[in-house]
């Protein structure tokens, strides 16, 4: 299955299976990442347990997807080109401004919802990364531990 057919094949309700831990899809969200001029998607994942701390995100257009779990990071702006958490340490290697143009499921976000990103790989293993990000709207925070994914490590349940 390619990036595009597991976007296409991934809905609200659905049971996905990432790297062998079930989750249920709560909620699709088109995001468009205004500085890079494309879209990308996100789903909100919940656990066996109820929890909604989840994300698996695709970028169809790189090829590139991930997981990530929130996380609480207390930050101040203007965040630092370099940070140290959990004892690692991470570089600042993006930032970004985020709209949700489409959104389907339960509502998590709104469809106009706003967000500012800044991504940070860690300088031992780059397939691990943090997002800290914020609502344009409210400031309320959503920090995200991130890792990067393949794409037999994730499939329909």
């Amino acid at each position: 299955m390619s990036h595009n057919e597991l976007v296409q094949a991934i809905k609200p309700g659905a049971q996905i299976i990432v790297r062998g831990a079930p989750y249920t899809v709560k909620q699709h969200i088109v995001w468009m990442q205004h500085r890079a001029n494309y879209s990308y998607n996100k789903w909100v994942l919940t656990d066996k347990d109820g929890y909604d701390g989840y994300r698996l995100f695709i970028e169809s257009q790189e090829k590139v997807m991930g997981f990530a779990e929130i996380f609480h990071f207390n930050f101040q702006e203007p965040l630092p080109e370099e940070l140290e958490f959990e004892g690692k340490k991470y570089k600042q290697v993006y930032g970004e401004f985020c709209t949700a143009i489409q959104v389907e499921g339960d509502e998590v976000y709104k469809e106009g919802d706003g967000e500012v990103w800044w991504d940070y790989i860690s300088l031992e293993n780059n397939k691990v990364g943090l997002s800290l990000g914020r609502s344009w709207e409210t400031w309320e925070r959503e920090d995200l531990k991130t890792q990067a994914l393949e794409l037999s490590d994730v499939s329909l349940g």
